[in-house]
């Protein structure tokens, strides 16, 4: 069988702000903003789509480590988002409220997570000072309460659900693996199985997004690229990035938001890539969806806290 060669895009600035680690895309459907991080500084972004490119409107200083955000349902309600080891309620006043601390003394920090179409929050944690294998996947639930999916994760990051909640696909950028997870009643793992392996001089798989044919588009850390593969894992396209530290992306109709980074780059690297850290957008040809929003409370509960969930 002959099989067709990887449609080819090439991804524009899209932006001039410049993250050290800009991470976590998202479009917020209430508002049709574009909401990414800057981890290591702390900073949440919103940006408002105008053609192929995204404005930067307002800057949120979180306080710690800013991991990924999810809108909630009501419009002007804010959003929930992870910090370092917390989840925490982030208002559109810029006030940060701590809902969860179940990271809590552990050598990690959160990385990256979406809701799931019943709007259920997942966040997956890593460790951090070379601690290996003590990242973490949480499920927090509709009624407040939190689970831990998966243990002994490298660097837990991009996940995406299939609309019908009963599968998602994930990145552990440690092992170099996207995964496909089947899902059970109350969001339990039943099954999972590696559809991509990454060999070395790919980069290494980071943030993704599902498009609305059920691709998988992948940021290619160190891999001057983003990747779309069939839920089988055969390669379908490859959006060129001018930047050597793709992080993630998103979707704004078929515009394809990619997030970079700057920081941790060889000496010189503004001579090849003077447009690291900022954020690349590409028209594709297909579309995916806005970010799902968390539909539970903010009173979240963990293992043992014995906390109500009001």
């Amino acid at each position: 069988m002959v099989t067709a060669a990887p449609a080819q895009y090439t991804a524009a600035k899209a932006g001039d702000l410049r993250s050290e680690l800009g991470e976590t895309p998202r479009l917020d459907a209430r508002t049709g903003h574009v909401v990414w991080t800057d981890i290591s500084q702390g900073k949440v972004h919103i940006g408002e789509v105008c053609g192929d490119g995204v404005e930067a409107v307002r800057t949120y200083d979180v306080g710690g480590m800013a991991g990924p955000v999810t809108p909630l349902q009501e419009p002007g309600a804010g959003w929930v988002m992870a910090r370092e080891r917390e989840v925490v309620h982030l208002a559109e006043d810029g006030t940060v409220a701590v809902l969860a601390t179940p990271e809590e003394g552990r050598p990690t920090a959160f990385n990256d997570g979406v809701a799931d179409p019943a709007g259920n929050l997942w966040a997956g944690s890593m460790g951090r000072n070379g601690v290996l294998g003590a990242g973490r996947l949480w499920r927090f639930d509709t009624a407040g309460r939190a689970s831990v999916m998966l243990e002994g994760i490298g660097i837990s990051n991009g996940i995406g659900f299939t609309d019908d909640g009963r599968a998602a696909y994930y990145a552990d950028t440690a092992t170099g693996t996207l995964e496909r997870l089947d899902l059970g009643p109350g969001g339990t793992v039943t099954a999972r199985r590696t559809i991509v392996t990454f060999q070395p001089g790919e980069g290494d798989p980071d943030g993704l997004a599902l498009d609305d044919e059920g691709c998988i588009w992948v940021a290619m850390w160190d891999g001057w690229a983003v990747r779309r593969y069939s839920p089988e894992g055969e390669l379908l396209a490859v959006v060129n990035v001018p930047v050597a530290r793709p992080t993630a992306v998103c979707f704004a109709g078929r515009l394809l938001v990619v997030t970079t980074c700057s920081g941790w780059l060889p000496d010189g690297w503004e001579l090849d890539q003077p447009a690291a850290g900022k954020l690349f957008a590409a028209r594709v040809d297909v579309g995916g969806q806005a970010a799902r929003p968390y539909r539970g409370p903010l009173g979240i509960s963990t293992p043992g806290s014995g906390e109500g969930t009001s």
